[in-house]
Protein backbone atom coordinates (compact mmCIF):
# COMPACT_ATOMS: atom_id res chain seq x y z
CA UNK A 1 0.00 0.00 0.00
CA UNK A 2 1.16 3.39 -0.80
CA UNK A 3 2.41 5.64 1.90
CA UNK A 4 0.95 9.14 2.45
CA UNK A 5 2.98 10.17 5.85
CA UNK A 6 5.66 12.18 3.98
CA UNK A 7 2.19 14.18 1.69
CA UNK A 8 2.92 17.40 1.99
CA UNK A 9 0.59 19.61 3.77
CA UNK A 10 -1.92 21.13 1.13
CA UNK A 11 -1.89 24.48 0.62
CA UNK A 12 -4.37 26.74 2.53
CA UNK A 13 -7.20 28.87 0.84
CA UNK A 14 -5.40 31.93 1.36
CA UNK A 15 -1.91 30.70 -0.27
CA UNK A 16 -3.79 28.92 -3.28
CA UNK A 17 -5.32 32.62 -3.84
CA UNK A 18 -2.29 34.33 -3.31
CA UNK A 19 -0.48 32.26 -5.54
CA UNK A 20 -3.03 32.16 -8.31
CA UNK A 21 -1.81 34.39 -11.70
CA UNK A 22 -3.97 36.61 -12.91
CA UNK A 23 -6.42 36.64 -9.43
CA UNK A 24 -6.44 40.43 -9.42
CA UNK A 25 -5.38 43.11 -7.27
CA UNK A 26 -5.16 42.10 -3.37
CA UNK A 27 -5.07 43.65 0.10
CA UNK A 28 -4.88 41.67 3.09
CA UNK A 29 -5.14 42.54 6.94
CA UNK A 30 -4.50 41.33 10.44
CA UNK A 31 -7.16 44.11 11.75
CA UNK A 32 -10.16 41.46 12.26
CA UNK A 33 -11.29 44.00 14.88
CA UNK A 34 -11.47 47.18 12.44
CA UNK A 35 -12.81 45.64 9.77
CA UNK A 36 -15.38 43.28 10.96
CA UNK A 37 -16.96 46.68 12.90
CA UNK A 38 -17.23 48.40 9.35
CA UNK A 39 -18.91 45.41 7.66
CA UNK A 40 -22.75 47.09 7.97
CA UNK A 41 -21.34 49.58 5.88
CA UNK A 42 -21.15 47.27 2.63
CA UNK A 43 -24.88 47.56 2.26
CA UNK A 44 -26.89 44.29 0.26
CA UNK A 45 -24.56 41.41 -0.19
CA UNK A 46 -24.25 37.98 -0.19
CA UNK A 47 -22.52 36.55 3.14
CA UNK A 48 -20.90 33.12 2.91
CA UNK A 49 -20.14 30.48 5.49
CA UNK A 50 -18.75 27.04 4.99
CA UNK A 51 -18.29 24.85 7.31
CA UNK A 52 -17.18 21.46 7.02
CA UNK A 53 -20.07 19.60 5.18
CA UNK A 54 -22.33 22.51 5.43
CA UNK A 55 -22.63 25.74 3.60
CA UNK A 56 -24.68 28.96 4.32
CA UNK A 57 -25.68 32.12 2.45
CA UNK A 58 -27.51 35.02 2.84
CA UNK A 59 -28.36 37.82 0.66
CA UNK A 60 -28.84 40.96 3.01
CA UNK A 61 -26.85 43.48 5.12
CA UNK A 62 -24.27 43.21 7.97
CA UNK A 63 -25.32 43.72 10.67
CA UNK A 64 -22.81 44.54 13.70
CA UNK A 65 -20.97 41.38 14.48
CA UNK A 66 -20.84 39.94 18.09
CA UNK A 67 -17.83 38.63 20.52
CA UNK A 68 -17.45 35.87 22.25
CA UNK A 69 -19.71 36.63 25.37
CA UNK A 70 -21.64 39.40 23.27
CA UNK A 71 -25.50 39.23 22.81
CA UNK A 72 -27.22 36.97 20.38
CA UNK A 73 -28.16 38.95 17.72
CA UNK A 74 -29.73 37.43 15.46
CA UNK A 75 -32.77 38.43 12.78
CA UNK A 76 -34.37 37.23 9.63
CA UNK A 77 -33.11 40.92 7.92
CA UNK A 78 -29.62 40.94 8.62
CA UNK A 79 -26.47 38.30 8.11
CA UNK A 80 -25.55 37.96 11.93
CA UNK A 81 -21.95 37.02 12.52
CA UNK A 82 -20.61 35.99 15.80
CA UNK A 83 -16.52 36.07 16.24
CA UNK A 84 -13.64 34.40 18.12
CA UNK A 85 -10.71 35.90 16.84
CA UNK A 86 -8.20 33.92 18.20
CA UNK A 87 -9.15 31.21 15.83
CA UNK A 88 -8.90 34.00 12.96
CA UNK A 89 -5.95 35.55 11.02
CA UNK A 90 -6.68 37.56 8.22
CA UNK A 91 -8.45 39.35 5.75
CA UNK A 92 -8.41 39.51 1.96
CA UNK A 93 -9.69 42.13 0.12
CA UNK A 94 -10.15 41.43 -4.14
CA UNK A 95 -10.99 43.09 -6.87
CA UNK A 96 -13.30 41.62 -9.53
CA UNK A 97 -12.11 38.99 -11.64
CA UNK A 98 -13.28 36.06 -13.93
CA UNK A 99 -16.55 35.37 -12.80
CA UNK A 100 -16.00 36.24 -9.23
CA UNK A 101 -17.34 40.17 -7.97
CA UNK A 102 -15.30 41.87 -5.44
CA UNK A 103 -15.21 39.97 -2.08
CA UNK A 104 -13.93 40.08 1.42
CA UNK A 105 -12.75 36.98 2.72
CA UNK A 106 -12.54 36.23 6.61
CA UNK A 107 -9.41 33.41 7.25
CA UNK A 108 -9.25 31.22 10.10
CA UNK A 109 -5.54 30.41 12.07
CA UNK A 110 -4.75 27.89 9.20
CA UNK A 111 -5.47 30.15 6.62
CA UNK A 112 -8.67 28.45 4.93
CA UNK A 113 -11.58 30.62 4.46
CA UNK A 114 -13.98 31.13 7.39
CA UNK A 115 -16.34 33.85 5.69
CA UNK A 116 -16.58 35.59 2.50
CA UNK A 117 -18.65 38.46 1.69
CA UNK A 118 -19.26 38.81 -2.12
CA UNK A 119 -20.45 42.31 -3.42
CA UNK A 120 -23.86 42.69 -5.15
CA UNK A 121 -25.34 45.26 -7.78
CA UNK A 122 -26.53 47.14 -4.41
CA UNK A 123 -23.81 47.14 -2.61
CA UNK A 124 -21.65 50.17 -1.75
CA UNK A 125 -18.69 49.97 -3.62
CA UNK A 126 -16.67 52.88 -1.99
CA UNK A 127 -17.51 51.46 1.39
CA UNK A 128 -15.72 48.43 0.33
CA UNK A 129 -12.76 50.21 -1.01
CA UNK A 130 -12.42 51.55 2.18
CA UNK A 131 -12.34 49.02 4.21
CA UNK A 132 -8.80 48.57 4.07
CA UNK A 133 -7.52 52.42 2.28
CA UNK A 134 -6.15 53.50 5.88
CA UNK A 135 -5.44 50.27 7.59
CA UNK A 136 -2.00 50.38 8.85
CA UNK A 137 -1.36 46.79 8.91
CA UNK A 138 -2.82 46.14 5.81
CA UNK A 139 -0.55 44.86 2.58
CA UNK A 140 -0.86 44.71 -1.30
CA UNK A 141 -0.39 41.56 -2.44
CA UNK A 142 1.47 42.87 -5.19
CA UNK A 143 5.30 41.65 -2.69
CA UNK A 144 5.67 37.98 -3.39
CA UNK A 145 2.56 35.58 -2.50
CA UNK A 146 5.21 33.62 0.30
CA UNK A 147 5.41 36.81 2.22
CA UNK A 148 1.68 38.53 2.55
CA UNK A 149 0.49 36.40 4.62
CA UNK A 150 3.23 36.64 7.08
CA UNK A 151 4.49 40.50 7.10
CA UNK A 152 0.45 41.03 7.75
CA UNK A 153 0.66 38.94 10.78
CA UNK A 154 3.69 39.84 12.00
CA UNK A 155 2.81 43.96 12.11
CA UNK A 156 -0.45 43.52 13.83
CA UNK A 157 -1.37 44.85 16.77
CA UNK A 158 0.03 42.62 19.75
CA UNK A 159 -3.44 41.28 21.00
CA UNK A 160 -5.67 42.80 18.33
CA UNK A 161 -8.92 41.41 18.97
CA UNK A 162 -12.60 41.94 18.37
CA UNK A 163 -13.88 43.48 21.35
CA UNK A 164 -16.70 44.90 20.78
CA UNK A 165 -19.09 47.07 22.43
CA UNK A 166 -20.70 44.36 24.88
CA UNK A 167 -17.85 42.51 25.61
CA UNK A 168 -18.31 39.81 29.02
CA UNK A 169 -14.68 38.93 29.98
CA UNK A 170 -16.04 36.77 32.35
CA UNK A 171 -18.20 35.28 30.14
CA UNK A 172 -15.30 33.42 28.78
CA UNK A 173 -13.31 30.41 30.60
CA UNK A 174 -15.40 29.55 33.35
CA UNK A 175 -18.78 30.41 31.63
CA UNK A 176 -21.22 27.20 31.88
CA UNK A 177 -22.86 26.27 29.04
CA UNK A 178 -26.53 26.28 30.48
CA UNK A 179 -27.85 28.93 28.54
CA UNK A 180 -27.96 29.85 24.66
CA UNK A 181 -24.93 32.08 24.80
CA UNK A 182 -23.16 29.13 26.69
CA UNK A 183 -23.67 27.18 23.96
CA UNK A 184 -23.22 28.90 20.68
CA UNK A 185 -19.80 29.99 22.38
CA UNK A 186 -18.76 26.78 23.41
CA UNK A 187 -18.96 25.30 19.75
CA UNK A 188 -16.69 28.82 18.58
CA UNK A 189 -14.31 28.10 21.79
CA UNK A 190 -12.35 24.88 19.49
CA UNK A 191 -15.58 23.90 16.98
CA UNK A 192 -17.60 22.33 20.03
CA UNK A 193 -15.02 19.31 20.19
CA UNK A 194 -14.86 19.76 24.10
CA UNK A 195 -18.91 20.28 24.17
CA UNK A 196 -18.73 16.75 21.87
CA UNK A 197 -16.55 14.89 24.77
CA UNK A 198 -18.50 15.84 27.64
CA UNK A 199 -21.84 15.29 26.10
CA UNK A 200 -20.60 11.84 25.45
CA UNK A 201 -18.76 11.17 28.54
CA UNK A 202 -22.17 13.11 29.99
CA UNK A 203 -19.61 15.00 32.72
CA UNK A 204 -21.66 18.48 30.57
CA UNK A 205 -24.47 19.75 29.64
CA UNK A 206 -27.70 17.38 29.15
CA UNK A 207 -28.13 16.02 25.50
CA UNK A 208 -29.27 12.90 24.36
CA UNK A 209 -27.63 11.48 20.72
CA UNK A 210 -30.23 11.11 17.85
CA UNK A 211 -30.28 9.02 14.09
CA UNK A 212 -29.57 11.22 11.19
CA UNK A 213 -32.84 10.07 9.68
CA UNK A 214 -34.90 11.28 12.25
CA UNK A 215 -33.35 14.87 12.29
CA UNK A 216 -33.75 14.89 8.91
CA UNK A 217 -37.37 14.13 9.04
CA UNK A 218 -37.90 16.47 12.20
CA UNK A 219 -36.71 19.34 9.54
CA UNK A 220 -38.73 18.56 6.92
CA UNK A 221 -41.93 18.59 9.10
CA UNK A 222 -40.67 22.13 10.89
CA UNK A 223 -40.38 23.43 7.06
CA UNK A 224 -43.92 21.65 6.36
CA UNK A 225 -45.26 24.00 9.61
CA UNK A 226 -43.55 27.02 8.51
CA UNK A 227 -42.03 26.86 12.14
CA UNK A 228 -39.73 29.93 13.12
CA UNK A 229 -36.00 28.17 13.42
CA UNK A 230 -32.57 29.65 14.30
CA UNK A 231 -29.82 27.97 12.29
CA UNK A 232 -26.14 28.43 12.70
CA UNK A 233 -23.13 27.61 10.74
CA UNK A 234 -19.88 26.93 12.35
CA UNK A 235 -16.74 27.59 11.26
CA UNK A 236 -13.63 27.51 12.93
CA UNK A 237 -13.62 31.12 14.44
CA UNK A 238 -16.98 32.56 13.13
CA UNK A 239 -21.01 31.53 13.19
CA UNK A 240 -23.20 33.08 10.96
CA UNK A 241 -26.94 32.52 12.28
CA UNK A 242 -30.30 33.21 10.92
CA UNK A 243 -33.48 33.51 12.57
CA UNK A 244 -36.58 32.89 10.32
CA UNK A 245 -39.95 31.06 9.20
CA UNK A 246 -38.58 27.90 7.87
CA UNK A 247 -40.26 28.00 4.10
CA UNK A 248 -38.92 25.08 2.76
CA UNK A 249 -36.69 21.40 3.86
CA UNK A 250 -35.58 18.83 0.80
CA UNK A 251 -32.89 15.58 1.04
CA UNK A 252 -31.88 13.57 -1.19
CA UNK A 253 -29.33 10.99 -1.25
CA UNK A 254 -28.19 12.49 2.03
CA UNK A 255 -27.50 15.93 0.69
CA UNK A 256 -30.46 18.78 2.27
CA UNK A 257 -31.43 21.93 1.42
CA UNK A 258 -32.62 24.66 4.20
CA UNK A 259 -34.75 27.39 2.95
CA UNK A 260 -35.71 29.81 5.30
CA UNK A 261 -36.14 34.04 4.22
CA UNK A 262 -32.92 35.04 1.95
CA UNK A 263 -31.07 32.16 3.69
CA UNK A 264 -30.23 29.21 2.24
CA UNK A 265 -28.32 26.17 4.21
CA UNK A 266 -26.64 22.97 2.49
CA UNK A 267 -25.88 20.12 4.74
CA UNK A 268 -24.49 17.08 2.96
CA UNK A 269 -25.61 14.63 6.04
CA UNK A 270 -23.08 11.76 4.06
CA UNK A 271 -20.30 13.77 6.03
CA UNK A 272 -22.04 14.11 9.28
CA UNK A 273 -21.04 11.66 11.84
CA UNK A 274 -23.56 12.38 14.99
CA UNK A 275 -26.37 14.32 16.25
CA UNK A 276 -27.36 15.33 19.25
CA UNK A 277 -29.91 17.30 20.90
CA UNK A 278 -29.43 19.48 24.04
CA UNK A 279 -31.12 21.85 26.52
CA UNK A 280 -30.06 25.21 27.40
CA UNK A 281 -31.70 28.10 29.10
CA UNK A 282 -33.86 30.50 26.79
CA UNK A 283 -36.47 33.17 26.95
CA UNK A 284 -38.95 30.60 27.67
CA UNK A 285 -36.75 28.38 29.77
CA UNK A 286 -35.45 25.27 29.05
CA UNK A 287 -34.68 25.30 24.82
CA UNK A 288 -33.21 22.28 22.97
CA UNK A 289 -31.03 22.79 20.04
CA UNK A 290 -30.26 20.14 17.98
CA UNK A 291 -26.62 20.03 17.20
CA UNK A 292 -24.47 18.60 14.12
CA UNK A 293 -21.10 17.07 14.19
CA UNK A 294 -18.76 16.21 11.22
CA UNK A 295 -16.33 13.55 11.14
CA UNK A 296 -13.92 15.49 12.93
CA UNK A 297 -16.07 15.74 16.06
CA UNK A 298 -16.71 19.44 15.19
CA UNK A 299 -19.75 21.26 15.46
CA UNK A 300 -20.75 22.78 11.88
CA UNK A 301 -24.82 23.47 12.57
CA UNK A 302 -27.19 23.79 15.41
CA UNK A 303 -30.76 24.63 14.52
CA UNK A 304 -32.40 26.27 17.69
CA UNK A 305 -34.63 28.98 18.70
CA UNK A 306 -33.26 32.41 20.17
CA UNK A 307 -34.91 35.37 21.15
CA UNK A 308 -37.81 36.61 22.11
CA UNK A 309 -40.23 34.28 20.35
CA UNK A 310 -43.84 34.03 20.95
CA UNK A 311 -45.12 31.20 23.50
CA UNK A 312 -46.48 29.75 20.39
CA UNK A 313 -43.08 29.41 18.73
CA UNK A 314 -41.81 27.98 21.56
CA UNK A 315 -44.27 25.08 22.17
CA UNK A 316 -44.08 23.79 18.60
CA UNK A 317 -40.47 23.73 18.89
CA UNK A 318 -40.57 22.07 22.15
CA UNK A 319 -43.21 19.44 21.11
CA UNK A 320 -41.06 18.98 17.70
CA UNK A 321 -37.68 18.05 19.34
CA UNK A 322 -39.90 16.28 22.32
CA UNK A 323 -40.98 13.76 19.50
CA UNK A 324 -37.35 13.97 17.80
CA UNK A 325 -35.81 12.03 21.28
CA UNK A 326 -38.82 10.29 22.25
Amino acid sequence: MPDFTDDPTPPSDLETLLGTPGFGDSSISSDIDGIAGRLPSLGEVVGVTVAGPVIMNAVGVHGAPSPLGGPLCVGAEQISLRLNPSRLSSMLQTDPVAQVPPTLRLFDSLGNTAHATYLTENSDRLAFESLLAFDPVSLSTSVPAGHGPGTASESASPGAAFLGPEFIPAALPGRHDTDQIGLFDSILRDGGTSRLRSLSQATGPSGVRVDTRRVIASLEHAALLGMTVTVAAAAPGCMQMCQDRLDGAREHRGQMVLASGSTRVMVNFNHVEQCRVTWSQGAWGPTAAVEIYDRRSRCCLVVTLTGAVTRAAYEAWDHLTGDLTS
